[in-house]
């Protein structure tokens, strides 16, 4: 019943261009215009907002002297963007050097903060250890301690003060 309807809604806008060719070109340029106008307005909007994100950045270390083994790891964002970051989350990962399966993995949700980080501003933090990575043996991550292991912060969302 559906490809009928196609069909027939197919067959109905053949007729009219072959009909009336001037005014369906017309009508078929409004619409492809319309469409181009309202996709390249959200493109830019889209492309400016991963801009101001990328100017968010962070890094993270194991550090027992900042921090404690509760604690291990020491992260820090800087916002180098022209807006206020009112709230930020992000995932954490430890590799062996030279393996991209990590050994821990916060997962998806990982870890936030609705800490507030003004424009060319920066914190830091002492953050817990993130779960043991699905997949990762117990002997692999027995036998690499996480001070050896490389950390990489990943998936950083951010939420901007509205001007």
């Amino acid at each position: 019943m559906e490809a009928l309807a196609w069909v027939i809604g197919i067959g109905g806008a053949l007729y009219l261009l072959f009909r009336f060719p001037r005014p369906s070109l017309i009508f078929i340029g409004v619409v492809v215009a319309i469409g181009a106008a309202v996709g390249g307005f959200f493109y830019a909007q889209d492309q400016l907002a991963k801009r101001k994100a990328a100017k968010v950045t962070a890094k993270v270390f194991y550090d027992l002297e900042k921090c404690s083994a509760e604690y291990p790891l020491w992260i820090g964002i800087l916002n180098e963007s022209d807006d206020t970051v009112e709230k930020f989350s992000f995932t954490i990962e430890g590799h062996l050097e030279g393996y991209s399966d990590p050994l821990y993995d916060s997962g998806y949700s990982g870890y936030s903060s609705d800490r507030i980080i003004p424009s060319g501003e920066g914190v830091t933090a002492c953050w817990t250890l993130p779960k043991q990575a699905y997949g990762a043996s117990e002997q692999r991550v027995s036998l690499n301690p996480p001070e050896t292991l490389v950390w990489t912060v990943k998936n950083i969302r951010l939420t901007f003060r509205d001007r």
